[in-house]
């Protein structure tokens, strides 16, 4: 099997273990505060993943939420995996949905693929380079709204959005009375795959690692939708940032200056 199959292979896989597992007991802890959570399940499914992946590809880097990279060095012929075995880890506790495991694959600056589940929707959101985004077999495009007063606006979290002190603030509570509405999910994840879908229009996040966003930034761009900074630049690869998609480029400037 090539890198995509075996991703789209694991990646089921992993949300049937988690779907069975909202029948079971399972341990929670707190990671940096009560908003930060980690279950014993984040660390079996991206264990999981981890060795499924070294199993085919041994030289490939995985970057993941719960454990370290296990080889920084990459090889020639070898790609970087971004994993989160659960991004919306807090819906999964209190909800038991509108969570989602994340692989995205990466050859130093080119993306590959990325492949996105809802896991107890069972919908799997997924995009090769140059290939569209999908929605299992149907395509997805971003929304033709360009206008504020049309726009949908998504968070995954209203204090850090809106409520915390940051340089962004201000700036975010006026865009927010302008969109036609603000929704927040919980996942930075299933949340730029809406953008993806049509179903929102723009997504804001204050605080994004690479395994939060890695695979969902494939499904948006080639959907049609574009990603940035909350500073308007290049959203990085390799380490934690704002986060702005959009459902095109030209929205950039009407937004960073609302």
């Amino acid at each position: 099997m090539n890198r995509f199959e075996v991703a789209n292979n694991i990646i089921g896989k992993a949300g049937a273990m988690l779907r069975e597992s909202l029948l079971q007991e399972f341990s929670v802890r707190q990671k940096s505060g009560p908003q930060d959570l980690v279950t014993d399940w984040d660390q079996r499914i991206e264990t999981f993943l981890r060795k499924e992946i070294h199993s085919a590809f041994p030289n490939d880097v995985i970057v993941g939420e719960e454990y370290p990279p296990e080889n920084n060095d990459r090889k020639d012929g070898s790609a970087a995996w971004y994993l989160d075995p659960i991004d919306g880890t807090t819906n999964f506790i209190s909800q038991r949905r509108n969570f989602a495991v994340s692989i995205g694959c990466w050859d130093g600056s080119q993306p590959l693929f990325g492949l996105v589940l809802d896991v107890e929707r069972q919908v799997l959101y997924w995009a090769k380079s140059g290939g569209g985004a999908w929605q299992d077999q149907t395509p997805l495009h971003v929304s033709s709204r360009r206008q504020m007063e049309e726009l949908l606006l998504t968070t995954p979290g209203v204090q850090p959005t809106f409520l915390d002190e940051h340089p962004f603030q201000k700036q975010l509570l006026q865009l927010a009375r302008k969109v036609r509405g603000v929704r927040c999910l919980g996942s930075v994840a299933l949340e730029i795959c809406e953008v993806a879908a049509g179903r929102a229009d723009l997504f804001v996040a204050m605080r994004s690692s690479p395994w939060d966003h890695n695979a969902a930034r494939i499904i948006l761009e080639e959907a049609g939708g574009a990603i940035f900074t909350m500073e308007g630049g290049p959203l990085p690869l390799d380490r934690n940032s704002t986060v702005l998609a959009l459902n095109c480029a030209g929205l950039k400037w009407a937004v960073l200056n609302s």
